[in-house]
């Protein structure tokens, strides 16, 4: 069915009357971005189970209102690479992905499993309750060796990319959305309301070698081949269901799943580390009662992503470049809290775009990223 737009409960209900996914009741889900989620609760169960998710891509960004355009292609990108990620991990795994039932390109939607209503992403988990330190680790572990088993498949010899290899949407937009407004944020230009009044006054040395990392990952960005990456690696997009054996117990990690592969693409393992450990580091700063679980969680993935490996310098410095550049461009976009901390955010993320660009070995090892060196 082409040329429908899903942006209402009503337009859903009607797309699905005919089919195996036609719903008495569904319900908008918030905290998306780029696209329009719904939980859909059928009329009659399909595969056993009564609800599943539909996911729609409008040819603009959900959250714009329809001012931002946004390609639809992106929608065969994720429907493609959660179908390439069910296949290495199954409903065994702690870790996975939803299974994908229905993929309609000319509609641009997907239904894909429920991960549950109990189920919060790990931002939200996080913000919302102290974790025990056993769970903590738990989740920062399991997501460390999911990421590093991803990024190692370029390794088998039966692993194949397919159309992911051409996501150059996702290579653009992984460019465009950090890189692209690093320079124009510091300076200034993008006239941001909590880097104004006064201006941040970045010294010009500092600039010159943001600007110079600037090119080159955007350049690295384009024509890296060979790792298959998420694209957008951070805790919101990793749902977290936990489960409790008796009632007040402690609760335990059941299940994750990863989520919105629309970035996925051959590409930079940093940028996924990276991009997980600014928002741990965002947590920490914006709040700080939750320290003690983001720096576990943090530790835990780190150590686990690296497994038996040795440490690897160059990895450390893409990613902890990164975390800088992460912290510069979103910090003042996304409200994490007030002006002087944001500014405060802002300044210590040039920090780590120069550090990873000029400092020591030994710096990087004192770094939030440390651990993917010793």
């Amino acid at each position: 069915m082409a040329d429908v737009d899903l942006a209402t409960i009503a337009d859903v209900q009607r797309y699905l009357s005919n089919t195996p996914f036609a719903s008495h009741t569904i319900n908008a889900l918030t905290g998306g971005f780029a696209n329009f989620t719904y939980r859909i609760h059928l009329n009659d169960s399909f595969k056993g189970k009564e609800t599943y998710v539909l996911k729609y891509a409008a040819p603009y960004v959900a959250a714009s209102g329809g001012a931002m355009a946004l390609p639809t292609e992106r929608q065969k990108f994720d429907a493609e690479a959660l179908r390439l990620v069910r296949k290495m991990h199954t409903d065994d795994d702690v870790i996975t992905v939803p299974n994908v039932h229905l993929f309609d390109e000319e509609a641009h939607v997907i239904i894909m499993d429920d991960c549950g209503t109990d189920a919060r992403t790990l931002k939200q988990l996080v913000i919302d309750q102290a974790l025990p330190q056993t769970v903590a680790e738990e989740i920062g572990a399991a997501i460390g060796r999911f990421l590093g088993r991803i990024h190692a498949w370029n390794k088998d010899a039966s692993f194949d990319m397919g159309i992911l290899r051409d996501n150059e949407l996702g290579r653009m937009l992984s460019t465009l959305v950090t890189y692209g407004c690093l320079i124009s944020t510091l300076s200034g230009r993008d006239n941001i309301a909590t880097l104004a009044d006064p201006g941040l006054d970045i010294p010009e040395g500092k600039l010159a070698t943001i600007s110079k990392l600037v090119e080159t990952r955007s350049q690295e960005i384009g024509r890296t081949t060979g790792v298959f990456t998420h694209g957008d690696f951070w805790p919101g997009n990793i749902m977290v269901s936990l489960r409790r054996e008796s009632e007040g117990g402690m609760p335990r990690l059941a299940k994750l799943y990863v989520l919105d592969w629309e970035l996925a693409k051959e590409g930079l393992r940093g940028l996924d580390i990276g991009q997980f450990c600014a928002e741990m580091r965002l947590l920490q700063r914006f709040y700080p009662s939750r320290q003690e679980e983001t720096s576990t969680i943090m530790r835990s993935f780190l150590l686990a992503y690296r497994g038996g490996s040795g440490p690897d310098e160059a990895l450390a410095r893409v990613a902890i470049a990164h975390v800088g550049a992460h912290l510069v461009a979103w910090t003042p976009r996304v409200y994490w809290g007030d002006k002087e901390d944001t500014r405060k955010t802002v300044a210590e993320g040039v920090e780590l775009l120069v550090g990873g660009a000029e400092e020591t070995s030994a710096w990087l090892e004192g770094s939030i990223v440390g651990n993917l060196l010793m």
